[in-house]
């Protein structure tokens, strides 16, 4: 993992692209619920834990600029 839990949550609640990825890839079936804000289920975040819009790195560097 690239980052923790915590900072991928963050990241997401201030992020102004996150779209929940509601599909299962296994099977192709939508999911039931919808668990917490994290890029570990946006559907831009890839499998390498890179997020395809380049919005991760900015978000996070801000977030540690206000700690």
């Amino acid at each position: 993992m690239r980052s923790s839990k915590e900072m991928y949550e963050e990241v997401a609640e201030r992020c102004s692209a996150y779209d929940y990825d509601c599909k299962d890839q296994k099977n192709g079936q939508y999911k039931n619920s919808y668990p917490s804000k994290s890029c570990l289920n946006c559907i831009h975040f890839s499998d390498e834990e890179y997020c395809r819009l380049d919005l991760y790195d900015p978000i996070a560097h801000n977030l540690n600029r206000e700690s």
